[in-house]
């Protein structure tokens, strides 16, 4: 059984590769890990990828930034979202780290101005006729 990131439970069905991956050390209880299934030459076949202690991962930055931008890609914002225990830490790090990556994004001008001038100096010149009259502004 494992828990996923998602906060589902899975039944994941003993596999002649995970018996390669425990027989190297490698899949341990608070292990985190990454399943992928493949079709190798037509049969199914399951890619193990072990990143080691899961609390390790939770000071990862490189993990939590890679997680984040994974979920930023689709337009998914990573939020909190009130679980608990390891999960709720981990989607914390992933959120704070979005949150870095969205506060190091250079900001996008969102309307963009025609330049018109066609390389011609216009300079502002402000003329006012009267003391009470509405004021005229001439560009020259």
């Amino acid at each position: 059984m494992l828990k996923g990131t998602d906060a589902r439970v899975y039944h994941v069905c003993y596999t002649p590769e995970m018996e390669a991956a425990r027989n190297r050390g490698g899949v341990r209880t608070n292990s985190f890990v990454r399943l992928r299934r493949l079709f190798t030459d037509g049969l199914p076949a399951l890619e193990i990828d072990d990143m080691g202690d899961s609390e390790a991962i939770l000071r990862n930055k490189r993990h939590l930034r890679e997680a984040a931008q994974r979920l930023i890609r689709p337009g998914i914002v990573p939020q909190e979202d009130g679980c608990n225990g390891w999960l709720g830490r981990y989607r914390k790090a992933v959120s704070e780290a979005a949150t870095a990556i969205e506060r190091d994004r250079p900001v996008k001008e969102t309307r963009r101005e025609k330049n018109r001038d066609h390389g011609r100096l216009l300079t502002n010149r402000v003329d006012v006729t009267a003391r009470n009259s509405p004021m005229i502004m001439q560009i020259s």
